[in-house]
């Protein structure tokens, strides 16, 4: 998968594609990010080097499943 594939899979979704850099790291993430009201939720998918092996049916599913903080 491509990040333009995934980042529209997330806008179908209602998710925004993010790629950031972890602290002191040289490493890309790829993140999904959404607004409800005036609250962001980021939900990790993978590292970006991974992003070529993830499938349209399990980056679904990461942005489906609830995060442990809104649980």
């Amino acid at each position: 998968m491509t990040p333009e594939e995934a980042s529209r899979i997330m806008h179908e979704q209602g998710w925004f594609y993010k790629e950031r850099t972890r602290y002191k790291s040289r490493t890309k993430y790829v993140y999904a990010k959404r607004r409800r009201g005036k609250i962001y939720t980021e939900r990790y998918i993978c590292p970006l080097s991974k992003l070529g092996s993830l499938t349209r049916q399990e980056l679904v599913t990461k942005l489906a499943s609830q995060p442990l903080s809104e649980a």
